[in-house]
């Protein structure tokens, strides 16, 4: 007998078997009973809820020659036909490939014949929002006044899409996603039948993969049989669904609560590589986070739904707005997945942004906190470079820089956006504009992929939030996607160091790294330019010059070759450079 996949091989037959939908089973079961049967129902709700199989059971017993307290006996001919898909008084239909006006023209032409053998001719329309607009019109009139021998039953995954005039000539039930334990208990009950051993751990990982929905959730459970057809476990749950074990997450949220950023972009790397993908580390992480918050809020010491030892109690005393923070961070992460194919840039970005935001935060909400004298001095000078850097571009903003071959005139100086790159840095990237050239610039891309792979976890994300915009024989400018990382960057002399060894080893050339802030480059760029314009020009026409008076032999040989092309072929010619 060929093998049957566990969701059809499972499905149920009666209404007591269908989970997590008692309040529908129980009404439908109550209206066959007391003989109170609508002419239209509609079952609407996620994938693998039971709606399918709730409208099968349904039509079933509505033809069941010997019913069971509102269930099918699944023993009588009836029964038996229905379950094998054999009686012709069910008729199945799937609007997503039978959506037009003729299919829908047939069903009308065709209600008002009798059924054969049962008491009830019952269409079931799958995936009825599928219909075409015309295909709704043809149904509304025979859903309005159908006879009284036939019964429709219309299932949608998206009732938005069902027209508010077919919805209001039927019974609305609306299907609910299954809940965890339901389907954890089910799962169960079918290995036990089955006799197929299993850990609590792998079962709780499918329920959760499942999010809701039981065929989902089978359908998981079938491919990990088909990987070891002896057990279910823990480890080949993880394997097969991509989901980061629990443990290793816990860690990774102690890493970023406790500002150990480089711990926890190892632990995602690690994670990562064991076939995690982002998104299921940021579900993860911010599942765990919410519950770290309730059981603060509620002062429980209930352990036991944590796994790594002593866990509960290293984040009871973390402050819940840093917690609150974490999770709306990922939650912005899991946005940004949705618009880059470089799933792990913004989970790393996620994970150096809340190892590093609260403190960031706390400094910006209250200016005295609490510092050893180290922190404090260090502090203090930066504020003095700051009143420093405001006083230049005050001076700069009264009476900017004029290039020395233009005189000065009494216009008002020009209203300028205050940068955050320093007076200095700005230097430094006028020197590498005045001598930039394409053929640097090309030397530091073409050796960035090789960097990836010579640079430690913690650094490697750096790289993805640099890019190399302009480069001289001697210097290279990098601009830096976000401020907090410009910031980061431009304070670690290491790190600079180490990616200029990097770049000299790859490049066999000298370089040192000039970095600008994303925001400001443009306008670094454009205030360049607009100082340095006759200087550029100069420089343009001194290179047209040399070009001019140095023409190369090939040159002269290329317009001999087209002189003697139009000679043979006229006007035919086409000359492209």
């Amino acid at each position: 007998m060929a093998y049957q996949a566990l969701y059809r091989k499972w499905r149920p037959r009666t209404f007591d078997s269908i989970v997590g939908q008692e309040a529908i089973t129980e009404t439908l079961k109550n209206s066959i009973k007391r003989n109170k049967i609508s002419h239209a129902f509609l079952f609407a709700g996620p994938r693998g809820t039971g709606k399918t199989s709730c409208a099968k059971i349904f039509a079933k017993a509505l033809n069941c020659t010997n019913l069971q307290d509102g269930e099918p006996c699944n023993e009588c001919a009836n029964c038996i036909a229905a379950d094998k898909g054999a009686l012709a008084d069910i008729i199945e239909i799937d609007a997503a490939s039978n959506n037009g006006v003729d299919e829908i023209r047939e069903i009308r032409d065709k209600v008002k014949y009798a059924p054969t053998e049962g008491k009830y001719k019952v269409y079931i329309i799958d995936e009825v929002h599928m219909l075409s607009i015309g295909a709704f019109n043809a149904l509304l009139k025979t859903l309005e006044e159908p006879p009284a021998h036939v019964v429709f039953i219309l299932a949608t995954t998206e009732l938005q899409k069902v027209p508010a005039t077919i919805i209001s000539r039927t019974q609305r039930y609306n299907f609910k996603r299954i809940s965890k334990q339901d389907l954890m208990d089910r799962m169960v009950f079918i290995l036990d039948q089955e006799k197929i051993a299993y850990e609590d751990q792998a079962i709780s990982v499918i329920a959760q993969v499942a999010d809701g929905g039981m065929r989902d959730a089978l359908s998981i459970l079938d491919q990990l049989l088909s990987y070891e057809q002896d057990s279910v476990t823990y480890q080949d749950a993880l394997q097969i669904t991509g989901f980061a074990a629990k443990e290793k997450i816990e860690q990774v949220l102690i890493d970023l609560l406790l500002d150990q950023t480089s711990q926890a972009l190892a632990k995602a790397e690690q994670l990562l590589k064991d076939g995690a993908t982002a998104k299921n580390i940021l579900d993860e992480l911010i599942d765990l986070a919410s519950k770290v918050l309730i059981n603060q809020k509620m002062g429980s010491s209930d352990q036991t739904e944590f796994v790594t030892e002593n866990f509960g109690q290293t984040v009871a005393s973390i402050d819940p707005q840093k917690i609150f923070k974490l999770i709306d961070l990922a939650n912005g992460a899991l946005n940004d997945l949705r618009y880059t194919n470089q799933q792990q840039i913004p989970l790393e970005v996620f994970l150096v942004q809340s190892s590093t935001s609260a403190a960031i935060t706390t400094e910006a909400a209250s200016p005295v906190v609490a510092v050893d004298d180290g922190l404090a001095s260090q502090i203090k000078m930066l504020q003095e470079e700051v009143k420093k850097l405001t006083k230049k571009v005050q001076d700069l903003q009264a009476n900017p820089p004029q290039p020395a071959s233009e005189k000065t005139t009494n216009k008002p100086a020009p209203t300028t956006r205050i940068a955050s790159t320093s007076t200095n840095n700005r230097k430094q990237v006028y020197e590498v504009l005045k001598h930039a050239t394409k053929e640097d610039l090309a030397t530091i891309k073409d050796i960035w992929p090789d960097l990836q792979s010579v640079l430690e976890v913690s650094e490697r994300a750096l790289l993805d939030v640099l890019e190399p915009v302009a480069a001289s024989p001697d210097k290279v400018v990098m601009k830096c996607k976000y401020t907090l990382w410009f910031e980061k960057a431009s304070s670690d002399g290491d790190l600079l160091g180490k990616l200029t060894g990097y770049i000299e080893q790859f490049s066999k050339h000298s370089y040192d790294i000039v970095l600008v802030p994303d925001d400001d480059w443009l306008d670094v760029r454009q205030e360049f330019v607009k100082t340095h314009k006759q200087e550029l020009i100069a420089k343009k026409r001194q290179r047209l010059e040399n070009f001019e008076e140095n023409e190369p032999e090939e040159a002269q040989g290329d317009l001999e070759v087209v002189t003697k092309a139009k000679d043979l072929f006229g006007e035919l010619v086409n000359i492209k450079d």
